[in-house]
């Protein structure tokens, strides 16, 4: 059975670095999901979207220094940290690039950090090298015991998330992921 693939999201600045990314992944015999070469007209974008989150073992985030992620993105990113959260063997790794921050629900996750001006080559090599470190870390502690307390740690963000909506009048936050 082939492994699960590699999902990645990008805000429109972005979007070059998953390019690359993607192509580099796929040389080296990765399957990866991005919006870029994987949504098609006529699509529905939210059911190919959580198809394509389903079916991933890795997220990959990738976030800029002028990163604004529309609503669409912000869907994708809570999507991918759900499914991360909810399944112990699943990978979520943020990839920032030079001084960005991760937004708020990313920063208890330890990013992948690029300096802006590096080559794409050596960047990508450390993101495959992440990968295959976590796979192996994710292997070995996936237990019954583990997952559940993930699931319970998810809950408690959960509830925090509805409760920080709740008391941002006028927030929008896609619904349904």
């Amino acid at each position: 059975m082939p492994e699960p693939g590699v999902f990645i999201s990008y805000a429109r600045d972005t979007k070059p670095l998953a390019e690359s990314l993607s192509r580099a992944l796929e040389e080296r015999g990765i399957s990866s999901w991005a919006g870029f070469k994987d949504l098609q007209p006529g699509q529905r974008w939210r059911e190919e979207v959580e198809r394509a989150l389903k079916d991933a073992g890795s997220f990959l985030i990738l976030v800029g220094p002028d990163s604004s992620p529309g609503p669409y993105v912000q869907a994708e990113w809570q999507a991918a940290l759900t499914q991360a959260w909810s399944d112990p063997h699943k990978i979520l790794i943020p990839i920032v690039f030079g001084a960005a921050e991760p937004p708020p629900f990313l920063r208890n996750w330890v990013p992948l950090r690029v300096d802006a001006g590096t080559e794409p080559s050596k960047w990508i090599l450390r993101v495959v090298d992440a990968l295959a470190s976590r796979r192996t870390e994710v292997a070995e502690r996936a237990s019954p015991d583990a997952q559940a307390e993930r699931i319970e740690r998810w809950q408690e963000i959960g509830r925090a998330a509805r409760l920080l909506k709740e008391s941002e009048p006028g927030s929008e936050t896609p619904a349904g992921l």
